[in-house]
């Protein structure tokens, strides 16, 4: 929704972002939204689980299309995720180079293994500085793991890998903000789930 907050601060309005605490370190990286808890003086509410969703799966059209329909908001480049405030600092605790797989997310109907993937991204990325990015409680042994302490650094640390590969979730998505240019791996959702999919961005790549 990013996009959506970004031109509706252009058009002159104060933005802010109604979602749950675990959330907020997002608009740490953005100067035109702020997270809050629930009101304001005008609400654009564009959730789609669990109300819409029946309605979303019905309509055949891609997720991001579907929200970006309401009148509000459809003037956005719901394609243009900016993170205005994002440093050029690397992220802490990975070396100078390595390679990235991000393997694990929430809510993927088309299931992938993320052994299968892991092991094939070693297996073409190479041994060497080789690390998965991991949710807190995923240890992974004899494989170099990486969690993230924040979004900023899960957005550095994305943005600073040579090679990087992601199925359809958080990581895919800070990919686009941060990796257009670089070549990013892409493992999408299949068959009725296909829709769920983020939209193509430069240097993206298809893998599956």
């Amino acid at each position: 929704m990013l996009p959506a907050c970004k031109w509706l601060s252009e058009q002159g309005n104060w933005v802010y972002f109604d979602c749950l605490p675990q959330y907020h370190s997002v608009f740490d990286l953005v100067s035109y939204v702020r997270a809050c808890g629930s009101g304001g003086d005008d609400v654009i509410d564009v959730e789609v689980w669990p109300r819409r969703y029946e309605e979303y799966r019905k309509s055949k059209k891609k997720w991001a299309d579907f929200v970006y329909s309401h009148p509000d908001i459809k003037g956005a480049d719901k394609e243009n995720i900016v993170l205005d405030k994002l440093d050029n600092k690397p992220a802490d605790g990975l070396p100078e180079n390595y390679n990235l797989v991000a393997p694990f997310g929430l809510s993927q109907g088309f299931y992938i293994n993320p052994l299968d993937l892991i092991t094939r991204a070693r297996k073409e990325m190479g041994k060497e500085n080789f690390y998965v990015l991991c949710p807190p409680d995923i240890r992974i042994q004899g494989l170099n793991t990486y969690t993230a302490t924040s979004v900023e650094q899960m957005a550095k640390a994305i943005r600073g890998a040579t090679d990087f590969w992601s199925i359809n979730s958080t990581p895919i998505v800070l990919a686009s903000a941060t990796r257009r240019g670089k070549t990013t791996g892409f493992f999408p959702q299949k068959g009725e789930w296909e829709t769920d999919n983020i939209f193509a961005f430069e240097g993206m790549v298809c893998l599956d």
